[in-house]
């Protein structure tokens, strides 16, 4: 149980495991950065499960249908998420 739990631990919400060898050279201030614009998502969007990655919840995203499904807020939700997405990439 303990390993299982160091393990988790050096995983990061946003998709990158602290325990890769090509993360020798990552930017603390930019993975701090990323947690900070996942964490106001998560805040924003609490009853959403938006996973690890957010590319990969883009991905297999599909929108609600059938009767009282809002396109509008769907397409709000989706840009929002987007935004957060490009946040990241950018590093600003």
């Amino acid at each position: 149980m303990r390993a299982r739990k160091a393990g988790l631990l050096g995983q990061r919400t946003w998709g990158r495991n602290t325990q890769t060898a090509g993360d020798a050279g990552a930017d603390p201030a930019s993975d701090g950065f990323a947690a900070r614009v996942f964490a106001e998502l998560a805040e924003d969007l609490p009853d959403e499960d938006l996973g690890e990655d957010l590319c990969d919840f883009l991905e297999r995203y599909e929108p609600p249908s059938g009767p009282g499904a809002d396109t509008e807020a769907d397409e709000e939700f989706l840009e929002t998420v987007r935004e957060a997405q490009h946040r990241i990439e950018r590093g600003y």
